[in-house]
């Protein structure tokens, strides 16, 4: 059985020590900050069933946006979901509902792909209105 092109899943931020946004803009630099912010985990199961491999990234859209970043399993994260950092790229993919910010149980649709990584500068040019 072939595995689906894309699959839809609960995307939530969280804060990880090891993923810290303000670490990172405090003490790294732009790869630093793309390397460690730049990335969603998923669980194994959920891994497979897109049959992701190592040298794929992960393209996640919800109703206004998409973005790309590099994926990790992670056995702690239930299936069917998805967290990323709190960070410039998971906030691509917040909504807005009654005035409020929306950080958790966002509906995106996910997909393998060999697309590069949202980059740190394209975003802020972006918000920045630059294109």
């Amino acid at each position: 059985m072939e595995a689906p092109n894309n699959m839809d899943f609960l995307l939530n931020t969280i804060r990880r020590i090891d993923n810290d946004q303000v670490k990172e803009y405090s003490f790294g630099n732009e790869q630093s900050l793309e390397e460690n912010l730049a990335i969603a985990f998923i669980n194994p199961k959920d891994f497979d069933k897109l049959n992701l491999v190592s040298n794929l990234h992960l393209k996640i859209s919800n109703k206004q946006r998409d973005i790309t970043v590099k994926i990790e399993k992670d056995e702690n994260i239930p299936e069917g979901t998805i967290t990323m950092p709190v960070s410039i790229w998971s906030n691509q993919l917040t909504e807005i509902l009654n005035d409020e910010l929306v950080y958790k149980n966002i509906l995106v649709s996910v997909e393998a792909t060999r697309e590069p990584i949202l980059k740190f500068k394209d975003i802020m040019q972006k918000i920045r209105g630059i294109e």
